[in-house]
């Protein structure tokens, strides 16, 4: 029954994030990828929320592994910081790979403390 539950968590978090990143993606200025981090942002934060409530563990996993995980875009992270790091653009590829993850922690650490 958990792997039914996260696995359509997962199906509908990845198609959640190619909605988002379709629609996001025209509105956003070019240099850096942005809507894969403010997708990863709003994932890492409603990670921090679910986190602290007390939902059963079928829910919980289906939520924060399934759909949170389709949702938010390690592998697309990576993607783009390589493809800098292929193109010379170092700072860029390092800088990137800093805001995502200082951003992700402040994002789930809010999540937490606003759910608390």
């Amino acid at each position: 029954m958990i792997w039914l539950a996260v696995g359509l968590g997962g199906a509908l978090g990845a198609a959640a994030r190619a909605f988002f990143t379709d629609v996001l993606t025209p509105r956003m200025p070019e240099g850096l990828p942005y809507p894969t981090l403010l997708i990863n942002v709003v994932a890492c934060f409603t990670m921090g929320v679910l986190v602290r409530l007390s939902l059963g563990q079928v829910l919980q996993l289906a939520l924060c592994v399934g759909f949170l995980g389709g949702f938010s875009t390690l592998s697309s992270v990576c993607w783009d910081a390589i493809l800098y790091f292929r193109d010379g653009k170092y700072a860029r590829c390092f800088g990137y790979m800093a805001l995502t993850y200082a951003l992700a922690l402040a994002s789930t650490a809010a999540g937490f403390w606003v759910a608390g």
